[in-house]
């Protein structure tokens, strides 16, 4: 079915927005900001935990933003919750100063549970470190200086095996993207049976 060309008539009831912005900082570190924002378009009355919502007001508003090093290691972690349903969920963030030190790579996922239980933290927040964390990979996607010497040519040229290859499907080493590209980390297609 065409997202554009959807046949039955509908009614918005929710959206969810993720914005995902990546810096890099003038002392070197790379820095992801993201935030994610759910609003309804109708009023929600006030209970006793919030006033009321008007349409648009926002449900849930929270961030977080990580600082890493070249060589992914988290140095400065941060939550923000300027909107909540409930004044508890700001009572969690101070839980992702549990990943400064840890290293995004693989095993990231495993690293996240086993550093930050499911009840301890925010659904939404654990659910935003994904964005966030592929931001930071297109983030440095083209090295300090795009514009010069960190280009995906030269990169191609430099002999070094960008961070980015075996990340994912197109860029696995047995792939036609690695071969034509960089032909020097690419591996022959396993075989078939």
């Amino acid at each position: 079915m065409s997202l554009e060309n959807s046949k039955p008539s509908r009614r918005l009831m929710h959206t969810r927005s993720v914005e995902c912005e990546g810096f890099l900082r003038n002392d070197g570190l790379w820095e992801v900001e993201a935030w994610l924002r759910d609003t309804k378009p109708f009023t929600q009355r006030a209970d006793r935990f919030r006033n009321e919502l008007k349409p648009g007001d926002p449900v849930h508003d929270i961030g977080l933003r990580l600082a890493i090093d070249d060589g992914m290691t988290i140095r400065e972690a941060e939550a923000m919750m300027r909107a909540t349903p409930y004044p508890t969920c700001v009572e969690v963030e101070p839980i992702l100063q549990r990943l400064v030190g840890e290293r995004i790579g693989p095993g990231w996922r495993e690293t996240v549970r086993r550093r930050i239980g499911r009840i301890e933290t925010c659904t939404h927040l654990a659910e935003l470190l994904g964005p966030a964390v592929t931001t930071l990979y297109q983030t440095m996607s083209y090295g300090r200086n795009p514009e010069g010497r960190d280009t995906l040519e030269n990169q191609q040229n430099s002999g070094q095996r960008p961070f980015f290859i075996g990340g994912c499907h197109s860029w696995r080493t047995d792939g036609p993207v690695v071969a034509a590209m960089f032909p020097k980390f690419a591996t022959k297609p396993a075989a078939q049976d």
